[in-house]
């Protein structure tokens, strides 16, 4: 599983940024609360990711801190709650909260 990266962003469009690292560019989905915490386009950033392998995607979410990467797990393991939700639960929140 990839649980961290660290590079270059090289695109930012909400919610998604695009990082590289070792020559390949990451595609992160980020709570819009990360999103606009990370350093600008050229910049280096530390994103702590989780993977999700589904039957029709590979998808990364992008966290600052693991605390953030936590609660969003254990969002996604409530009934209902999908990534895109969890992702949405947590634009309008921060882990402290």
């Amino acid at each position: 599983m990839i649980g961290r990266l660290r590079g270059i962003i090289l695109e930012k469009q909400p919610p998604l940024v695009l990082l590289e690292t070792g020559g390949v560019g990451y595609e992160v989905h980020l709570p819009m609360t990360c999103f606009y915490e990370l350093p600008d386009v050229g910049k280096e950033a530390i994103i702590f990711t989780h993977f999700i392998v589904r039957e029709d995607a590979q998808l990364l979410y992008g966290f600052n801190n693991k605390q953030e990467r936590t609660l969003f797990k254990e969002l996604i393991k409530t009934n209902g709650v999908g990534p895109k939700l969890a992702l949405a639960i947590l634009s309008g929140m921060s882990a402290q909260q």
